[in-house]
């Protein structure tokens, strides 16, 4: 039976670095956001426009100086039968309206960004071990005649 071809470790790392790299953003991003919103959060009434396939409700709204903005609900933070055409209660961040908003009648959570910490640091642990193993199994191959 012949062996498998393993990957560089330079090439595998990298790939490594950038999904580590990706996940870390979006972890620092839904802290950013879920913390404007219980920091500095501006309740308004908002209009479901559209509830998509798999739950995203897409809202819009007029901010307080006036600007039209549409934007998705965070997942998780809407009400369960939310239909297109509701006007729901909704809280956004002032400085960054067009960002993710919540529904004011869910309490605050931050599923998504304790899951993608979780992959992050999941990540940040198992690729170097990873690694380290992939690079062994080089080393053992070239010692094997």
């Amino acid at each position: 039976m012949a062996s498998r071809t393993l990957p560089p470790v330079w090439l595998f790392l990298t790939l490594g670095v950038v999904v580590v790299g990706a996940f870390g953003w979006l972890t620092y991003d839904q802290f950013r956001n879920d913390s404007a919103l219980s920091e500095r959060g501006v309740e308004t009434q908002a209009q479901v426009t559209d509830v998509g396939s798999k739950g995203r409700v897409t809202v819009v709204f007029t901010t307080a100086d006036g600007r039209r903005v549409e934007t998705l609900i965070g997942q998780g933070d809407t009400v369960d039968g939310t239909r297109a055409g509701e006007t729901v209660p909704i809280v956004y961040d002032p400085s960054r309206p067009a960002d993710e908003v919540r529904d004011s009648r869910v309490p605050e959570n931050h599923h998504v960004a304790y899951i993608s910490l979780a992959a992050t640091v999941f990540g940040a642990v198992g690729i170097p071990l990873a690694a380290w193993h992939l690079a062994r199994e080089h080393r053992r191959r070239a010692l094997i005649p």
